[in-house]
């Protein structure tokens, strides 16, 4: 019974710690965020862009690195998908090794990006095309 028990606790330890591990801190979202628009907008007609708030923390919404010649809107999920704009939205970052994939697209069309750390610095290693909207 002794071992069972120890099993488990080591167990349930384990998982918390994979879970901690795979949380990317607030300042990395950032990083990966200001890399990701500055690819994608740097060229792009667009003067302002429109980002839903989801999947976007109120910590990593703060001190959002502003992109040069263009201004970032946060508008709710909700005006987004009453069709009153269509507004670009991240889904969920994941963690794999050392690889970090993160979702990013609009009512029309996305894309899943992944991301390496390369020293100090995020960089894009590949993306690859979602078909379906992402709301």
């Amino acid at each position: 019974m002794l071992p069972g028990i120890f099993v488990l606790l080591f167990w349930a330890s384990a998982t918390r710690a994979q879970e901690t591990e795979n949380r990317l801190a607030p300042a990395e979202q950032r990083r990966i965020i200001a890399v990701l628009l500055n690819e994608k907008f740097t060229d792009a007609p667009e003067k302002t862009i429109y980002i839903t708030t989801a999947n976007i923390a109120p910590e990593v919404q703060k001190n959002f690195q502003p992109l040069k010649n263009k201004m970032i809107r946060f508008v709710s999920r909700d005006a987004a998908t009453r069709g009153e704009l269509c507004a670009y939205e991240f889904g969920e970052f994941q963690v794999i090794d050392k690889f970090v994939s993160v979702t990013f697209g609009n009512c029309r069309e996305g894309l899943a990006y992944d991301f390496i750390k390369d020293g100090a610095e995020w960089k894009g290693v590949s993306s690859t095309v979602i078909r379906e909207m992402l709301y």
